[in-house]
């Protein structure tokens, strides 16, 4: 303190603040009174190079200290508003070289950066603690309104950690705007501050989230996560909005995923005036069947290769490959509720959607993307599963999906082609042998399509040939991939020998 020097005594005050955080509170904590009027001292300092580096061990102190800190939490709280309003702790008052440096080291974020490490030592005791948290709720409020992002960060990470301790006294409404706002930001870090905030928010209630926020919060959402689709965060909120209110509002989803799917990106909605009959020719999938229901439902089968240059450009592969899993784990909720409770009105909402849910999987089994072709047969071979045997509600003597089955033989067709591959293949053949079991259809001879899929499949397998037509390249690659459809072999006699008794015609 003695020391005249600027960079001697910020040094020494980053050297102090290191040892404590390094000794701990065990070590350390007889110390810890002198240490903070040392650092207290060299915060009042005018020199922007020590009040910086000396708010900064505080702030790792108070970190490493935890409750410890909690007698002194008044008289820091009292210290760092004084110099947040003092003028010789801002840029605007000092001298030319003093504010280039406080400008390089911000006084007011790492002030507020202080503020939150003094929110985390009193934790859930801000909840009683009335003048420390009106002091500190006023302080965030004037971070908010700085202009200096670093100042923003920190305000957001104190309004995160004020939720998580006190959610009574915060002012939701405000807080989840501010967060909204945050999200459209260029900027990765503050981006991604507010993802954890929306994410904590949604996590106990979305849906009165979504109420607060402005129109378009879910729009943001989902180009978020067509942005970063690898970010486990903003999946996680969608995945925790699907099991709260899954069941509630079922048809809901079944849109939401069906939106995600058609959404067109503003710049091929420029385009696509100019290109549009290319966009609205059927797509040739060598199966005129295929074709004809893909033109009905309005649907685009796309080559992934040249979606850059498309003019009808759709989200990317991984966010629908997301809609589609989110789809499926709704299915999923919905079959358990079913086991749990005699009348789901989830079930008749889903059974009410069929026909839709129908058309979402063929779209989607009929993409140029593989891992979107076997989320779109896993959902039908959900489907069918959960409403294989139910009767149709408008003619009792027939079942429900009985009516879809050229839909659901057309979205087989595609992964017993020559350009598939074994995991699609397998999972054709999954859906064909859980399609044949269930007895939708007990007649073999209106069963000719799907089992001629199959019996053309297993002959390939039996021929000598160093290829097959379903995708896998070589024989000896068969053995090696326990999901290949040659191991499904076994499932598929089983279920032909279950429908073959119930039928007058062998097969």
């Amino acid at each position: 303190m003695s020391n005249r020097d600027p960079n001697a005594r910020s040094g020494c005050a980053l050297a102090l603040g290191n040892i404590y955080e390094q000794l701990g509170e065990m070590s350390a904590g007889f110390h810890l009174k002198k240490i903070l009027g040392i650092l207290n001292s060299l915060s009042s300092d005018a020199h922007p190079t020590v009040h910086f580096w000396a708010l900064e061990s505080i702030g790792r102190v108070a970190d490493s200290a935890s409750l410890n800190f909690a007698p002194f939490v008044s008289s820091s709280l009292g210290m760092l508003a004084q110099l947040y309003a003092s003028d010789s702790h801002n840029e605007e008052s000092l001298s030319f070289a003093s504010s280039n440096l406080e400008v390089g080291l911000s006084t007011p974020a790492v002030i507020a950066k202080c503020i939150d490490s003094i929110i985390n030592v009193l934790g859930p005791d801000l909840q009683d603690a009335a003048k420390p948290r009106d002091l500190i709720m006023t302080l965030v409020d004037q971070f908010q309104l700085e202009d200096d992002e670093l100042v923003r960060v920190q305000s957001l990470r104190c309004q995160e950690h004020l939720y998580v301790y006190t959610p009574g006294h915060i002012r939701l409404a405000s807080y989840v705007k501010t967060l909204q706002k945050y999200l459209k930001s260029d900027l990765p870090y503050i981006r991604s501050l507010a993802v954890d905030g929306m994410h904590n928010l949604m996590r106990k209630n979305a849906d009165e989230v979504i109420r607060m926020a402005e129109p378009g919060l879910e729009e943001q959402l989902w180009l978020l996560i067509d942005r970063m689709p690898d970010d486990r965060v903003t999946r996680s909120i969608m995945r925790n909005w699907l099991h709260q209110s899954g069941l509630q509002d079922t048809t809901e989803w079944i849109q939401r995923c069906n939106m995600v799917l058609t959404k067109v990106t503003m710049k091929a909605e420029i385009k696509s005036t100019s290109a549009a009959p290319k966009s609205t020719a059927a797509p040739d999938l060598q199966d005129e069947e295929v074709a004809g229901f893909a033109a009905a439902s309005g649907t685009v089968v796309e080559d992934e290769a040249s979606t850059a240059s498309s003019a009808q450009e759709l989200l990317r592969w991984q966010t629908r490959t997301f809609a589609m899993d989110l789809l499926s784990e709704l299915i999923s909720v919905i079959a358990r509720d079913v086991i749990q409770h005699e009348e789901s009105a989830a079930e008749a909402a889903l059974q009410n959607k069929v026909s839709d849910v129908v058309r979402i999987a063929f779209s989607a089994s009929t993409a140029g993307v593989v891992a979107l072709r076997i989320k779109g047969l896993r959902i039908v071979d959900q489907i069918l599963k959960l409403f294989g045997r139910t009767p149709d509600p408008d003619f009792v003597e027939a079942l429900l999906l009985e009516q879809y089955q050229a839909q659901i033989s057309s979205a087989l067709t595609p992964a017993f082609a020559s350009d598939s591959s074994p995991e699609l293949a397998a999972e054709a053949v999954n859906v064909c042998a859980t399609f044949i079991a269930t007895g939708i259809v007990t007649d073999v001879e209106r069963m000719g399509r799907i089992l001629k899929l199959l019996v053309s499949s297993l002959e390939s397998f039996a021929a000598e040939s160093d290829s097959a037509s379903i995708g896998v390249p070589t024989r000896s690659s068969w053995s090696k991939c326990p999901s290949s459809p040659l191991g499904q072999s076994c499932k598929l006699q089983a279920a032909t020998r279950n429908i073959s008794s119930t039928s007058s015609n062998p097969i």
